[in-house]
């Protein structure tokens, strides 16, 4: 079993290839499993081998801890049953003596493992079920199968009798209880798809996808009876010449209507916002909301090249957040201002700088990230976990050495996320919130009265740095570059945080020179550097009297 256990989380973790384990399954013993010989084969780190045997010991333990209380259950529910008997017998006896030759009931049968190993996506700390009442349905979601890791070596001699458990149950046999047993998002790798010198609103949408990757569009906008435009340089511009139509609309639709992984279907008249992997272009971000029946649609182009923090032109101070073992790490700004971008960014310089085991929590997921290094769990609010909550739990229950959330709805999901850090773990988390000040005003506002001064303490004790970030046109339409309001959580802010008193925070962060920067410092390098027009930093400053100069003649 150990080994049917381990091929299943390396293959599906992408960590070896199938054809790698069978390659070396005639070399596995009684004393040396599928990992062991992989890593003499110098194709697993022994890092990776050993949090893999970690986890598959505690799933080994799991199963038989259930299975055991299954068959207590079973035991008790048989002498319950025989209980009642006797008593009826005891009553009937008087009455005649045929009640007596009544058959005692039989034990029922323990359950059985039909669903076997549930391994969801690349995370090697999956879920496993002996019963599928353990489990609740998503609904919507579709079941798929795990192949099973049939090695030509004999099975351990103590694990022989457990082996019919763990096959997988044959097609068809799926329930429609079980969550999906893989984390099956596609890339939207393919043959690539051209982009076409001009675009009409008939162009299918994979090559409107192609074109606005060509030339940087971040967003795409369909809606009845206007023109196809797309976002550039923060800039909205048109791209085709006539309008589109109701039925061309609904066409691009459909072209990607294929592409969800989960299996959803557009439906008339419901509002939704889903990922997807479109072939050939990539992944995208796809927004349908409905007027009186018609259809309007945005789509998010998706970068899939991974980013480096000096790229991101973020204050220096700020790289040193990677480093952290544990703590909160708050990233915040308006809807589109890259947030997420930047914290997948500090996922991938965490991997590549250290061996760790990275979860995330997102609302959709996004982009696709790899731990080369480790291993790397991506869940989908909805998809692979039922809620925001529950996601958090998971991975603090896996032992995750850092946890990305995207993003924050809600004090229960930030109590956890604190909490989860307090254990030891590295959390950044994506939520709102246009400057410092205003952030953890609104956090601690929306605590009770009774519990604030605990919730403060907590959040001073465990936050060590916010970011707030927005995205600045680049002069001449060259681009977007980042602006940000950043802070390291020094002893001073920590006391403010604890007093709930952020009247100063603005002066603290200004004072604290190569550990703070305010957002109109943040733009007043950007102009002086040539990369953004004053105009540009005069709308957005706290203070945009410092930027008076730049204002427009009326």
């Amino acid at each position: 079993m150990r080994n049917q256990y381990m091929a299943k989380v390396l293959v599906y973790n992408k960590l070896v290839t199938e054809d790698q384990v069978n390659a070396y399954s005639d070399k596995v013993s009684g004393s040396k499993d599928i990992g062991q010989v992989l890593v003499e084969a110098g194709l697993l780190k022994p890092a990776v081998y050993q949090k893999v045997l970690a986890y598959v010991r505690d799933l080994e333990a799991k199963n038989a801890q259930a299975e055991s209380t299954a068959a207590a259950n079973a035991a008790a529910i048989a002498a319950a049953k025989e209980k009642d008997a006797a008593k009826a017998k005891e009553q009937a006896r008087p009455a005649a003596k045929p009640a007596a030759k009544a058959e005692a009931p039989k034990e029922p049968a323990p359950a059985s493992n039909d669903g076997g190993l549930q391994i969801e996506g690349n995370d090697i700390y999956g879920k496993s079920s002996i019963s599928a009442n353990e489990v609740e349905a998503v609904a919507g979601l579709e079941s798929t199968q795990l192949a099973e890791f049939k090695p030509t070596m004999q099975e351990d001699e103590p694990e022989a009798p457990a082996a019919p458990a763990a096959q997988a149950p044959a097609a068809g046999e799926e329930t429609a209880s079980a969550l999906p047993e893989r984390f099956a998002v596609e890339s939207g790798e393919g043959a690539p798809v051209q982009a076409p010198e001009t675009l009409a609103p008939t162009t299918p949408l994979s090559e409107m996808i192609a074109f606005a990757r060509k030339f940087n569009a971040t967003d795409i906008y369909l809606y009845p009876d206007r023109q196809v435009a797309m976002r550039q340089s923060g800039n909205i511009v048109p791209v085709t010449e006539d309008v589109m139509s109701v039925d061309e609309l609904s066409r691009r639709l459909d072209e990607v209507g294929d592409c969800f992984d989960d299996g959803y279907k557009i439906s008339q008249g419901e509002n939704f916002s889903k990922t997807a992997g479109v072939p050939g272009v990539g992944r995208i971000r796809l927004s349908v909301t409905w007027f009186e029946g018609v259809p309007s649609a945005s789509i998010r182009i998706i970068q899939a090249e991974s980013a480096s923090l000096e790229s991101l032109y973020l204050p220096p101070f700020c790289e040193s957040f990677a480093e952290l073992t544990s703590g909160l790490v708050l990233i915040a700004g308006p809807s589109f201002s890259g947030r997420t971008t930047t914290m997948l960014t500090y996922a991938e310089t965490i991997m590549r700088n250290r061996e760790t085991y990275i979860q995330t929590v997102e609302k959709p997921i996004e982009r696709l990230i790899r731990n080369t290094a480790g291993a790397v769990a991506q869940r989908e609010v909805g998809l692979h976990v039922h809620s925001g909550v529950e996601g958090i739990e998971l991975a603090v229950k896996n032992g995750a050495d850092v946890i990305l959330f995207d993003h924050l709805e809600n004090m229960d999901e930030l109590s956890l996320l604190l909490q989860a850090s307090n254990a030891g773990a590295l959390v950044f988390a994506v939520t709102a919130g246009n400057n410092i000040h205003a952030l953890l005003s609104r956090l601690l506002a929306s605590v009770p009265e009774a519990s604030r001064t605990n919730f403060a303490y907590t959040l001073a004790e465990q936050l060590k740095g916010v970011i707030v970030q927005q995205l600045v046109p680049v002069v001449q339409n060259q681009g977007l570059i980042l602006a940000c309001e950043a802070m390291k959580v020094t002893s001073t802010v920590a006391n403010m945080i604890r007093k709930n008193d952020f009247s100063q925070i603005a002066a603290a962060i200004s004072s604290q020179h190569d550990q703070g920067i305010t957002l109109d410092d943040s733009l007043q390098k950007c102009v002086e550097s040539g990369y953004i027009d004053g105009f540009e930093a005069w709308k957005r400053a706290y203070d945009n009297r410092r930027f008076a100069s730049y204002r427009p003649a009326k």
